[in-house]
Parts: structure tokens; C-alpha cells; sequence
């Protein structure tokens, strides 16, 4: 829906958002995406208990949300118990209708069916006029003037689309701040350079707005938070966590595996694609808990009950129905695959002409190096690396923790100087 730009003098930039639509059959599916929230909530929460206890020591003394975990387990047993008959058949339709609902969100997103547009003018007075319009919202506007804004900030976010509200994409945002503590869409795309040509075009009526990346680290511009000398040096002082190799004509460097990177490897696995495993797994295990909690309610609603315990408490296991056996070998492979990712080494060349960057033996491209304006670690899941050219960039993804992206930024950027 486009704007009437009234008492405007001169649009300055028609921008782009991604705005998923709630899907027209969600209403429908509404159990399985209930049934999905319940399992991820008590995922989430068991698995944070785990880590917690494992890595730190730490048990935790928050007695009530304890037990609002424990309770919420045992419902969702109870459950499992009641409906064993068709707990086979409502696992399988669940499955089905989570993968053709992220089919069909992909889809939409591929076609541009969740882009909006967002308007930025400038009215005679020379205020900045901002003007949005969003399916089934209120049109929204805003007007400040250029000295309003305090800078540029540039950040990711996860597109989220479907009855499932499944991660679709990730893409890059950039947003005005302004000294009241508001922020102001301008650009959003999943290429990052389509963010910075807006923010090339507002600079010439801002001035000089610093631009910065959200959660970013680095010793130069954009960084939101710059590394210290103090700082720096305490980092090189594990410097055994990347590998340099230097010569007169270039320079090479390279992340390096540890066995101690093994621990957050599985973390990270478990974390992003064991929630099919645990779904999978835990079904007879929940059926046989959930006859005990039958049990002990019928024990507590008077009747003469005995409470009979299996003599072996036991999970669901692949060879006793094929079907469990096949997801599980899908889940394996996705978990191998995701492991595979985390682990690649990322290698970065540097010469007077150009620095080339690559995962293993995969190009993740070049930039000129007299081009280069900074090389900042983003903080994120996992952590990843910018490198930004004056018309380009080049990320090099997938770090097991900040420091060592941290230690491999400074290290990249010395090589460049």
C-alpha cells in the first residue's frame, strides 16, 4: 500500500521489509502447534538444567520453576498415556504438517510475498518523514529531524514465517536511532549490501552519523564495541587457537580444531537439531511414566488402585518400529551434517591485491585489500566474522565461541595492515 507524500518535498528512500502473514490455515493446525510449543518449552528447559549441572557444577535452586518443569513433563506424559492409541499416528501427522507448513513459508518467501515497503521523505522543513504500512496494523509514521538521530545500526534478525513459526532466513536490518531510544526501519534484505547502499543514500542528509553493527566487536570503524590493547594482548596470549603463517608476499591464516572445542561442538548440536531426536525418543518413555501418573490418579480420586512400576523404564528404540528408525537416522544425518559445519577450518589469504577467504576448500569470496575498512566478530549463534570492503564483504560463519572469533579478528586485521 503506497503513501500519499503529503507537504513532502523530496522522497528520499523506498526501503524493504520482510513481514511474514500468519498462515490462512494456522487455525486449523493450532493443536500440532501447540503440541510442538509444549515439547520445545520442556526441551529447552531440561536441556539448560543439563548444562548447567555439567559444565559449572551448578544445581539449580530455583524451586518453582523446578517444579513447573517436572509437572509440565508429567501432563505432557499423562498425555502420552492417555492417547497412546494414536500417539503413533498424531507423531507422524505432526511431522507431515511441520514440514509442508516450512515448505510453504520458504516458498512465500522466495516470491517476496512477505515484502513491505517503508518511506522516508523529507518535508520542507527538512524533517525526515517515516511512513510504514503492515498487513492487518495500523499505519505507522513518524517525523524527527536529522540532528535527532543518534546513529545508524545495523543488525541480523531471524525471519520467522509459518503456523510454526519456524526460522526462515536470516537478514540484515538497518535502523535509525534516535536520542529518545526509538528505531526506525530504513532497509532489510538478506544481502547486506542492499542494507548499506540505503545507508549510503541517508548519510548524505544525516552527516556523520556513525554507523554501527549490533554485537559487534573489532579494532576499527562500525564496531559497536572496540577491543582494547589490554584486551588484545590477553587474547594472543592463547593465540595456539589460530594459525598464522606469514611471508613477504602474503599472509595466511587459519582457525584450528582442539579437543577441548569437542564439548561445545555437541552443545551446539544437540542444541540446534536435537529436538527431533528428543521428541522421537521420549515417546514410550513418556507412555510408561504416563500409566504411572494414571495410577497414582485414580489412587487419589478413591478408587482401589495398585501402582505397578516397570521393572525397566526404557525409551522408544529404532528397531522396535521402523518408521522411528528411519526419522532417526534423517535426525542423525542433520546433526552429522550440522557438526560438519561447525568444525570446517576457515582459512583467509592476504596479499597487496587481494583477501580470498574460504571454508576448507570452498570459496567464501575475495575483496580488494587496500578496499577493506574493517573486520569485526559478530556475536551470535554460532559467533561469525565481517569483513567489510568499501563495496563489499565476505563472512566467514560458523566459530565455536566469541573469543576465538575475537582472536582470529585481531590477528586479520594485523595481517592486513
Amino acid at each position: 500500500m503506497a503513501f500519499p507524500l503529503l507537504c513532502v518535498q523530496s522522497p528520499l528512500y523506498q526501503g524493504t521489509i520482510l513481514y511474514p502473514r500468519r498462515s490462512a490455515y494456522a487455525a486449523a493446525i493450532s493443536p500440532l502447534v501447540q503440541l510442538k510449543r509444549l515439547f520445545q518449552a520442556l526441551y529447552t528447559s531440561l536441556l539448560q538444567l543439563m548444562w548447567r549441572e555439567l559444565l559449572s557444577g551448578d544445581v539449580p535452586t530455583d524451586e518453582t520453576a523446578n517444579a513447573l518443569v517436572i509437572l509440565l513433563f508429567l501432563l505432557l506424559c499423562w498425555l502420552s498415556f492417555v492417547f497412546q492409541a494414536v500417539s503413533q499416528g498424531l507423531l507422524t501427522t505432526f511431522f507431515v504438517f511441520w514440514f509442508l507448513d516450512n515448505l510453504i513459508a520458504q516458498r512465500a518467501l522466495r516470491q517476496g510475498t512477505y515484502i513491505h515497503h517503508v518511506y522516508l521523505s523529507q518535508t520542507p522543513s527538512g524533517e525526515l518523514h517515516w511512513q510504514c504500512q503492515l498487513p492487518g496494523r495500523t499505519p505507522l509514521s513518524m517525523e524527527f529531524k536529522p540532528a535527532q538521530v543518534r546513529s545508524i545500526r545495523i543488525r541480523r534478525r531471524d525471519i520467522r514465517g509459518g503456523a510454526f513459526q519456524d526460522r526462515l532466513a536470516k537478514v540484515w536490518q538497518g535502523q535509525l536511532l534516535l536520542f529518545d531510544g526509538s528505531d526506525w526501519i530504513i532497509e532489510e534484505d538478506q544481502n547486506l549490501e542492499q542494507v548499506r547502499q540505503a545507508i549510503a543514500v541517508l548519510q548524505d542528509v544525516l552527516g556523520d552519523v556513525p554507523v554501527e553493527f549490533e554485537n559487534s566487536y573489532g579494532l576499527g570503524d562500525y564496531a559497536l564495541t572496540p577491543v582494547s590493547p589490554e584486551e588484545q594482548t590477553l587474547l594472543q596470549q592463547a593465540g595456539h587457537r589460530v594459525g598464522w603463517q606469514q611471508s613477504n608476499r602474503k599472509s595466511h591464516l587459519f582457525s584450528r580444531w582442539q579437543w577441548r572445542h569437542s564439548w561445545a561442538l555437541g552443545k551446539q548440536i544437540i542444541g540446534e537439531s536435537g529436538f527431533l531426536l528428543f521428541v522421537m525418543m521420549m515417546v514410550g518413555f513418556m507412555s510408561q511414566i504416563g500409566g504411572i501418573v494414571e495410577q497414582v490418579r485414580r489412587g487419589v480420586a478413591g478408587n482401589a488402585v495398585y501402582i505397578e512400576v516397570p521393572s525397566s523404564l526404557g525409551f522408544t528404540l529404532p528397531w522396535q518400529d521402523w518408521r522411528l528408525g528411519l526419522a532417526l537416522l534423517l535426525v542423525i544425518a542433520v546433526m552429522i551434517y550440522r557438526g560438519w559445519q561447525l568444525s570446517r577450518v576457515k582459512h583467509c589469504t592476504i596479499d597487496h591485491h587481494f583477501l580470498r577467504a574460504s571454508l576448507d576448500n570452498h570459496s567464501l569470496g575475495k575483496l580488494p585489500t587496500q578496499t577493506i575498512a574493517s573486520v569485526l566478530a559478530l556475536e551470535a549463534s554460532p559467533p561469525e566474522i565481517l569483513v567489510l570492503g568499501q563495496k563489499g564483504s565476505v563472512t566467514l560463519p560458523y566459530f565455536q565461541n566469541l573469543d576465538e572469533a575475537l582472536l582470529y579478528t585481531c590477528y586479520l586485521t594485523q595481517a592486513i595492515a
